[in-house]
């Protein structure tokens, strides 16, 4: 599997990536997520836009990602 990548020209060291890829690699794991599925694709994304906006803490980041997850789950057509 391919790990998780900056879709953008970002400045994030080797160390703001890996912190990244572990978050995004629980949250793939609890929430039961291909990697590069839809679901895991948006949460790359909001992880990124997150830390980049000063949440650096991967406790922190685990929160907002399954916040994210839930409020997509109540969202979606049933």
């Amino acid at each position: 599997m391919a790990p998780l990548r900056a879709t953008q020209c970002l400045a994030l060291s080797k160390t703001d990536m890996a912190r990244l890829q572990r978050v995004f690699d629980a949250l793939c794991i609890e929430q039961g997520w291909a990697r590069d599925g839809e679901p895991a694709r948006r949460h790359a994304r909001m992880l990124i836009d997150d830390y980049l906006a000063g949440n650096t803490s991967e406790g922190r980041l685990l929160i907002a990602g399954r916040a994210f997850a839930e409020r997509l789950r109540r969202n979606m057509p049933r």
